[in-house]
């Protein structure tokens, strides 16, 4: 049975639901051009993000890279260059949340989710996000981890402690609090420059992307169950009184909606269309437990933003209701799969 929705979310929800698509070839061109036109936007606003960057960067080398010194003469600008930054790094990762669920599903597009959004640095066993960066100062981080949640956010943010260059009253009122820093314009720029030229390369791979069932299929069952793993994050981050360096720019229930509506939209679009002549109850099944998730998490994050306080309990209790919906859909889009001989590539 579907939840009911504050009406932020049911909106929400109601805005990202895919167009039923007439026929499977039909739903997997939707599909791609879905993707494209929000990695088109990744890119664009990645590449405002890099400017903004080499702008920060401008304004400390004329100081010498004195960061106290910089403050001191032109401490406007810069609080105004660094808001901007936050607000051009939401713009961009949330054109990416998006589409996540989509390109981290398809081998071909993985790695691109890693070095983009979910990779863990060099000194992890798996999951590595494998490239190089370099920066402007010269300095090569090997294999640094994710450019959006393990460098740009905790960089812009303040959290990642390492980085921070000088405490700052960045908001003008007397006091320097959380996060109210001047960060290292070396890291901020080079990251800005792999983020740009990360989101061009994985547009380069989208546009050559032959769409199949095959794809639509591995997409669905691989990242749908990650949603427990998602509420898990949002339970450890500073919205709910956790200590972690990245989810702070906003919620991490943002980021997913952006990656389980992906998954709706990839089933509705392209899967739907397979079974809805021979398994109609099987369709009908997986796109009610769809609604349902996407239920559950939109009314999460909405109750979120009015104004209520979960515990972590509560965090728990939500994550393991979502993930047993994600797992039913699973189990049913395998069975499906099995039906009509579809390959879940890894």
């Amino acid at each position: 049975m579907h939840r009911a929705l504050f009406p932020a979310a049911a909106a929400l929800i109601a805005s990202a639901a895919p167009v039923w698509a007439l026929s499977e070839a039909e739903g997997l061109a939707e599909v791609r051009a879905f993707t494209l036109e929000h990695n088109a936007a990744l890119v664009a606003e990645a590449g405002k993000l890099r400017d903004l960057a080499a702008g920060y960067a401008a304004t400390l080398s004329a100081h010498g890279n004195d960061y106290a010194a910089a403050w001191a003469a032109e401490g406007p600008k810069l609080a105004e260059t660094v808001a901007a930054m936050r607000a051009q790094w939401l713009a961009a990762s949330n054109q990416y949340e998006t589409i996540e669920g989509i390109v981290a599903g398809i081998p071909a597009t993985a790695k691109y989710d890693l070095i983009l959004d979910a990779g863990n640095p060099g000194t992890e066993a798996e999951d590595v996000a494998a490239y190089d960066l370099p920066l402007p100062d010269g300095t090569v981080l090997e294999k640094p981890g994710s450019l959006f949640h393990t460098i740009t956010e905790p960089l812009l943010w303040g959290t990642d402690p390492g980085h921070v260059k000088l405490a700052a009253d960045l908001n003008g009122d007397g006091q320097t609090g959380a996060g109210e820093v001047l960060f290292d314009a070396s890291l901020a720029l080079g990251a800005a420059d792999g983020l740009l030229h990360w989101s061009k390369a994985l547009e380069a791979e989208m546009t050559a992307w032959d769409p199949n069932r095959d794809d639509a299929f591995t997409a669905v069952v691989t990242m749908t169950p990650t949603v427990g793993d998602y509420f898990g994050e949002w339970k450890e981050s500073q919205f709910l009184g956790g200590g972690g360096e990245a989810f702070v720019a906003q919620s991490r229930l943002v980021d997913v909606l952006g990656i389980i509506g992906g998954c709706q939209r990839m089933y509705l679009s392209a899967i739907s269309p397979v079974l809805a002549t021979a398994d109609t109850a099987l369709d009908a099944a997986i796109t009610s437990d769809y609604a349902d998730l996407l239920a559950l998490i939109g009314d999460t994050r909405a109750r979120e933003k009015a104004g209520e306080r979960f515990t972590a309990e509560e965090a728990d209790a939500l994550g393991s209701e979502a993930q047993d919906i994600a797992e039913r859909i699973v189990a049913q889009v395998l069975q499906a799969a099995a039906k009509h001989g579809v390959e879940i590539r890894g």
